[in-house]
């Protein structure tokens, strides 16, 4: 394969990568919610005990109801682009299924439900050797041909959600909800401890990528008894980057695979601060009832 003798051509792939990573903080693309500042409210009972409250429909920020936002895959395709594996480019103003809210048009209850720490909300990972774009001018190549990572695909649909765009929390036994303060804290242990496997992972590309990988495969991996989605993750980031250093042959090749790795761990982060604030507002309340019961 020849290589791209103009680095230009790579760019738009590299841009794209970095836009998907700050392309919430900007307000251009999905406005997922910050972590570490969600609330989910409780009210006591006759006895003095907190409980949940029911979870009412909040209208999402992203797409401001609508369900549909426009696709952040696609929409710096040529106008002749006729594949994008998020939204197909069926519909003439490019939209596609808003990632925050999955097209209900409402934030879902943040106890049940997650972004997916694969996807991110879009339901495939987006091939990052051809942008999604699933073609490519090669060199002096006048005609578009097969993008050799995703074989012409785009992307690869997500194992971590199955296509919901979701994931569920942290399976617990009771569930979060009702879970004892014990259970909680034993919990969080363990997501610290996968927490801090992702924060001490550093994404890399060129001859250190494979080695990287194995890294960023055992961080997924260590999650797995407490969502067992993390196993399917694991396998699917080490396939998934073996398909992306097919584009190896390309100038830029080790900035792609390093951001590629980066937007990565990333998603996983978003879901693993999701879950831990979620912990800690469910350690809250069962402590309360605890010391209440003890009354």
């Amino acid at each position: 394969m020849h290589r791209i003798k103009n680095l230009a051509l790579l760019l738009p792939l590299l841009v794209f990568v970095s836009a998907l990573l700050s392309a919430s903080l900007a307000g251009q693309g999905p406005r997922f919610l910050i972590p570490e500042k969600i609330e989910r409210t409780t009210k006591p009972d006759d006895n003095g005990l907190e409980q949940w409250t029911e979870w009412k429909g909040v209208k999402c920020p992203s797409c401001k109801g609508a369900g549909k936002s426009v696709c952040v895959t696609c929409a710096r395709f040529p106008k002749d682009a006729k594949e994008c594996p998020e939204c197909d480019r069926k519909d003439e103003k490019l939209l596609a299924t808003c990632r925050v809210c999955v097209g209900t048009g409402q934030l879902p209850d943040p106890l049940t439900s997650v972004p997916c720490a694969g996807c991110m909300g879009s339901g495939v990972w987006i091939c990052t050797v051809c942008g999604g774009s699933a073609k490519l001018k090669v060199g002096a190549a006048k005609r578009w041909s097969k993008c050799p990572a995703c074989r012409g695909a785009g992307g690869f649909p997500c194992q971590g959600c199955k296509g919901k765009r979701v994931m569920d929390s942290l399976q617990l036994k009771p569930t979060i909800l009702e879970a004892e303060p014990d259970k909680l804290k034993k919990t969080i242990k363990g997501l610290t401890r996968t927490t801090e496997l992702f924060a001490k992972f550093t994404p890399i590309g060129g001859t250190k990528a494979r080695k990287a990988v194995k890294e960023l495969v055992a961080a997924f991996d260590s999650a797995k008894k407490m969502n067992p989605a993390f196993k399917d993750l694991a396998k699917q980031a080490k396939s998934y980057m073996s398909k992306i250093f097919a584009g190896a042959n390309f100038q830029g090749h080790e900035e792609n695979e390093q951001n590629t790795m980066t937007r990565i761990k990333s998603h996983a982060e978003y879901y693993l601060k999701h879950q831990t604030r979620m912990l800690e507002l469910a350690l809250k309340r069962a402590e309360h009832n605890a010391e209440m019961d003890g009354k």
